[in-house]
């Protein structure tokens, strides 16, 4: 626990029983359990908001969003909509890779 030995655990018992006495040390122990859960609570909430938030962020996805892009089925180069020729390697694309053409029937 915390890297701390049983035997320096039992001198720092020992310890704190010297310096608070018998009467005060239920005390502080009970304000130490308390102040350690509130900090577990408080780490458990911290951890979930992130966890939540990890797992709903998608990455922005350009080909998904905009599926009007086409590619040169020769060089693999993206195209804009309305492309006749790729402006990559000058080939003429297929007739069905760009629909969105107004001369496109």
């Amino acid at each position: 626990m915390f890297g701390i030995s049983f035997e320096e655990l039992l001198v720092l018992l020992v310890l704190a029983l010297i310096l608070f006495g018998p009467e005060k040390l239920p005390e502080f122990a009970e304000k130490m359990g308390r102040w350690v859960a509130k900090l577990r609570q408080t780490s458990e909430e911290v951890s979930q908001h992130f966890q939540q938030a990890y797992h709903s962020f998608k990455p922005a996805n350009p080909l998904r969003e905009s599926p009007s892009y086409s590619f040169c089925p020769q060089c693999g180069q993206k195209l804009e909509p309305g492309f006749v020729f790729c402006p990559s390697c000058g080939r003429r694309l297929p007739e069905d890779s760009h629909p969105h053409h107004p001369l496109a029937s």
